[in-house]
This record gives structure tokens, C-alpha cells and sequence, in this order.
């Protein structure tokens, strides 16, 4: 079974805001029980005998879904009359990717114009090479038929990492390796640079941006008239020596709530690192930020911060630099969990993450007795039991979860789930499906999706390879 263009178990009827909706996740990938591995090096060009052609890469290495393109093909002992056709796992597929013509540039490049189907498999594809006295050379892998799309320029500076999403379609991040720069994107403006720092999270409405500026320190970012965004810094507790904004909910009554973290240096000795203190900021009617709200850190622990916040105001978080996570219904109230949680869905039922060196997992609250299962439940990877490894990284009400997990070649790929939650318990549904890339494979440079959102037809958002050392910001049309 296949998340894409089938209905997932034919009719998986999942409960959303009261009603029940058919959900179908259009990710087109084969199922994780299979996948097809892939390789951490560059595409492998079949060996050519004394006057076959050679193929070495694409130039663009992928290419959308329903779209006509020109494809740069690089390699050698290309003549005239040289035709260049796409294969899928070796058989040639000239319905789904049609050549219409090949000009013959040198005896290095030719350029292809292709039309691929709005149907065709979301996969790595065979580039071969045909000379008109019938030797041939096949890059193996050499391009991928995609349904992941380049957020505007994809970064602003450096691998772009994705870190939220809403409704909107409106995305968030940074960018860069030692010096960060926020970003955020959408479809009337593309990529923003917001400056030095790092963006978290985004206001469902769209009117506010949190996340840590360049000197370390809790930020907003608040929409202008103009379209400009203008840094605001959280009001900090005593003590405070940085902090950090994470995300963004509007209450019942339109309150813009934001978790986070503050930073204060340890009293017995200063080389230990900052210790982190959840906390919650709320935005009043005035227009000015409250004081932060403190919450309990349980008894055993000394630091903890606030990775997500539901519009009931239900918090989740890390507990000290472990593994291990917590649920606050309120700023005094808690329970713990067994692994890291890293998103609660906004019905504050469904809370995912991962197990250090483990799987994704997620946990759920039982509707009869209202308590959180606190034991986390794994969530298969791509490669299932060879390589377990993965992360939850969003949640919606639907169900559908985005993160990442491992491949067969131990690489760590944007992967989706989805779980039927229509029961007294939740079930997965089918199998982990890979989302698509960019055409580069490098199994030492991790990607992830990192958000969905809750209303369908669902997109998520995350970082994918454009070339063998560098992230851009993506999206996928799930549906």
C-alpha cells in the first residue's frame, strides 16, 4: 500500500472537529516496507565499453510532477543523433517521462526536454544515453521525479531548517552555520530575512513570529502595515541571561499565548552551562506582553524548557538536557513522559517526539479517564527494523505526522504517518511513506519534515538536499 493518490486502508474515516473525513495522504512514495534504498554517493554511470557513452548527473537533478523541462545531461561520447530516455528501476517509462527532444550540445552535455506525467512515481529515475549506432550508458538514479517545491529562494544564506508552520501556508526558520539569521515565508512575499537570530514558531493568524534574536535573547517579530516585520524582546524574569520563544497559539478568546524557555546561570558553578526554565508569555489587549509564567519543574530535575503549546494552554517540554519530557495542563500541574516530546496536536490529545538513539514515538490521552499514556509508542521507520531511528517533529488533529526517520542505507529522510484516531486508542495506518527530495543523496546530511497543517487538503513543510552538502526550505502537497 502506497500514501499516495490511494485511499490510505481504502476508507480510513478519522475524526476531525466532530465529523468524520476521509482523509488521503498524496505523498506518492512505494510503502516503507520496502523502500528503495538510498545511496549516500552521486549517481553511478554503467560501465561504457571503448565507444559507449557514459552519463554522469542531471543538471536540475529532479523535476515536478504534470511539468516540461529542459534537463542538462553530463557525461561523455555523446555523437549526433544521440536520444536520451528516463527508466524507472532499469524499464524505459516514456508514458510517465517522455523525452520530446535531445540536442546534442558536445561530446560532454546534451540537453533533453521532458514532460513528466502529473502522474508519474515520485522516485529516483534512470537517465540513459542512446547512440544512433545502438551503444548505450545508463546513470543509475541520476534524477528524481519530485512533488517537493522550493520555498522562494529556499534560504536566505547557508542550510535553511525548517521550524514551523501554520494554517497560512506562512513557514519559519533560519539559516547559516555559526551566525543564524531568521527567515520566514510565504507565497505573496517568498523568504524574509528577519535579521540576526532564529525563528520557532508563528502565530496562527499570522501577526506574530517568536524566536531568539541575534544576542541570544526571547523574541517577536510583529507584522507591520507595510509588510515589515519589527523585533520586539519578551519581558524576562529576574536572572534571565538568554531565552528562547518556541511557539505560538491564539486562545478560545483570540489571547496569543507563546512557550518558550528562559536561561539563568547555575549557582554551585558557571562551566555547567545555563539552566532552562519553561515559561509562557501572553499578549493583552493593549498590545503589551505579560510578565513570563513560571512552571513547575518536577522534583529530580533542574532545568526544563517548553517546546509547544496548545491553545487550551497545555505545554510540553524537555526535561533537563535528557531524553525525557513533560505535560503541563497548568503552570503547577504535570506529568512526565518517557522520551522527547517535541509538538502536542491543537486538540491537545496526540503528543509526538522521539527516544534518544530510538524511534519516533507518540503519546496519547485516553478519552474514558482523561490521562496521558505516559509510555511513548513507536512509530516504524522507512527502513523498519534495520534501522529504527526517527523523530516526530508535527501533529495535527487529523492524525497525519511529519518528522523524519532512517533508511535502509541509514540515511535520515522527511517521512509521514498517519494514525486512525477514530478509536478509544490510536492505530497507525499503513506504513511510513518517504517524502520526496531534490535529486541529491547524501545519507551523512539528515533532513526532515517539520510541520502539517490541520486543515485539509494537507501540506507539510521541511528541509530537503539540493546539492550533496546544502538544505533548502520545501513543501509537499500531501493530498
Amino acid at each position: 500500500m502506497t500514501i499516495s493518490r490511494v485511499l490510505l486502508s481504502k476508507a480510513i474515516r478519522l475524526a476531525v472537529a466532530g465529523t468524520l473525513a476521509e482523509v488521503v495522504l498524496s505523498c506518492g512514495q512505494e510503502p516503507a516496507a520496502a523502500p528503495r534504498a538510498i545511496s549516500a554517493g552521486g549517481a553511478v554511470a554503467a560501465k561504457p565499453g571503448p565507444t559507449s557513452p557514459s552519463v554522469n548527473s542531471a543538471s536540475p537533478a529532479f523535476g515536478d510532477q504534470g511539468t516540461t523541462i529542459d534537463v542538462h545531461v553530463i557525461g561523455s561520447g555523446f555523437t549526433a543523433g544521440a536520444k536520451a530516455s528516463w527508466l524507472l528501476h532499469g524499464v524505459a517509462d516514456s508514458v510517465h517521462v517522455h523525452t520530446n527532444s535531445t540536442t546534442v550540445v558536445s561530446s560532454t552535455e546534451l540537453i533533453a526536454n521532458i514532460t513528466i506525467a502529473s502522474d508519474a512515481q515520485l522516485s529516483f529515475w534512470d537517465v540513459q544515453v542512446a547512440l544512433a549506432g545502438g551503444k548505450n550508458g545508463v546513470g543509475s538514479e541520476a534524477f528524481e521525479v519530485t512533488s517537493a517545491q522550493i520555498l522562494g529562494a529556499g534560504t536566505t544564506g547557508g542550510d535553511a531548517n525548517v521550524r514551523d508552520m501554520n494554517d497560512l501556508g506562512q513557514v519559519v526558520g533560519h539559516a547559516g552555520a555559526s551566525t543564524l539569521n531568521a527567515w520566514v515565508y510565504d507565497d505573496a512575499s517568498g523568504m524574509v530575512n528577519l535579521g540576526l537570530g532564529a525563528a520557532w514558531g508563528i502565530d496562527p493568524l499570522g501577526a506574530f513570529i517568536v524566536g531568539q534574536n541575534g544576542n541570544s535573547l526571547p523574541t517577536s517579530w510583529v507584522h507591520q502595515a507595510n509588510g515589515s516585520w519589527l523585533a520586539q524582546l519578551f519581558p524576562r524574569p529576574s536572572g534571565s541571561v538568554a531565552g528562547t520563544a518556541v511557539s505560538a497559539k491564539r486562545l478560545a478568546d483570540g489571547t496569543l499565548v507563546v512557550a518558550g524557555w528562559d536561561e539563568i546561570q547555575p549557582i554551585k558553578s558557571k562551566s555547567a552551562g545555563n539552566l532552562k526554565r519553561p515559561v509562557t508569555w501572553r499578549r493583552t489587549a493593549d498590545g503589551q506582553w505579560t510578565a513570563p509564567q513560571l512552571y513547575s519543574i518536577p522534583a529530580g530535575f533542574t532545568s526544563a524548557a517548553a517546546f509547544d503549546v496548545t491553545s487550551a494552554g497545555q505545554v510540553v517540554g524537555q526535561l533537563d538536557a535528557s531524553a525525557g519530557g513533560v505535560v503541563w495542563d497548568s503552570p503547577s500541574t504535570f506529568v512526565t513522559l518517557d522520551a522527547l516530546p517535541m509538538r502536542v496536536n491543537p486538540a491537545g490529545t496526540l503528543i509526538v517526539g522521539g527516544r534518544n538513539n530510538g524511534p519516533a514515538v507518540y503519546w496519547w490521552r485516553d478519552r474514558a479517564t482523561n490521562a496521558w499514556h505516559t509510555t511513548g509508542v513507536p512509530l516504524p521507520s522507512l527502513a523498519g527494523s534495520s534501522c529504527p531511528g526517527g523523530l516526530a517533529r508535527g501533529v495535527n488533529d487529523a492524525g497525519v505526522i511529519v518528522g523524519w526517520s532512517c533508511t535502509a542505507s541509514g540515511a535520515k529522510l522527511p517521512t509521514v504517518w498517519l494514525l486512525d484516531l477514530s478509536g478509544s486508542a490510536p492505530v497507525l495506518v499503513g506504513a511510513p511513506a518517504l517524502l520526496p527530495g531534490l535529486g541529491a543523496k547524501n545519507a551523512a546530511f539528515p533532513t526532515s519534515a517539520a510541520g502539517v497543517t490541520g486543515t485539509a487538503p494537507y501540506v507539510a513543510t521541511g528541509s530537503a538536499i539540493l546539492t550533496a552538502s546544502s538544505k533548502v526550505a520545501v513543501r509537499w502537497n500531501l493530498r
